[in-house]
């Protein structure tokens, strides 16, 4: 009770608030690696934040731990982790990134709108199972992994770099904010468990 008083926002710490806590702390471990040219770890850090963000929804189901503050953790974590870091990746990384630069900025706030759209609208619920409205932006960072190692693999020069990753980032923004359909635990979302350890391999063989 005593630690209530004094930090009263611990009284919500549980599994899945911390899980989701770790996110962001390899979250922001994957930038810092960045910056020191450890690409292969970078993204090795990047993939166990898109792993978090999927174990902490599924932990706070399993042992009943959903709370209010929970769900705006996860909000934040997404936004800082989803749509903040892969536009900064690619402005760091890329050759004359300035010519794209509209469609990471277009990024960064279609994944804040579809983010703050789902707290107030959240998922739809049909016999089918459940859906999200447009691609959450969880998904649209996975494809940024994957992008990223197909693109490194094949030695892509800086001009096909640029044009792919504007193609990616406006076309991610459009399907943030769409009425897509998009399925929780479809065939899109599992091919993802295989892909983005695919893609981290490739990364680590490639380099």
């Amino acid at each position: 009770m005593r630690n209530q008083r004094m930090f009263p926002a611990l009284q919500f710490m549980n599994v899945p608030n911390g899980l989701t806590t770790l996110s962001i702390i390899t979250g922001f471990a994957s930038f810092i690696l960045l910056v020191e040219n450890a690409l292969p770890w970078a993204f090795t850090c990047y993939a166990f934040t898109v792993l978090l963000d999927r174990m902490d929804g599924i932990a706070a189901r399993r042992l009943g731990q959903s709370s209010p503050l929970g769900g705006q953790l996860d909000s934040l974590a997404d936004a800082v982790n989803f749509c903040l870091y892969p536009p900064l990746f690619i402005w760091m990384l890329q050759e004359q990134a300035l010519p794209i630069l509209p469609c990471l900025l277009l990024y960064v706030g279609a994944g804040v709108w579809r983010l703050a759209y789902f707290n107030i609208a959240g998922m739809e619920e049909t016999e089918r199972g459940a859906y999200f409205t447009g691609v959450p932006t969880t998904v649209c960072a996975s494809w940024f992994i994957i992008v990223y190692a197909l693109l490194h693999a094949c030695g892509a020069n800086s001009a096909l770099q640029a044009i792919v990753w504007s193609v990616y980032f406006l076309l991610a923004a459009v399907l943030m904010l769409s009425s897509i359909p998009y399925a929780k635990n479809g065939i899109a979302t599992k091919l993802l468990y295989l892909l983005i350890p695919g893609s981290v391999v490739l990364i680590w063989v490639v380099v």
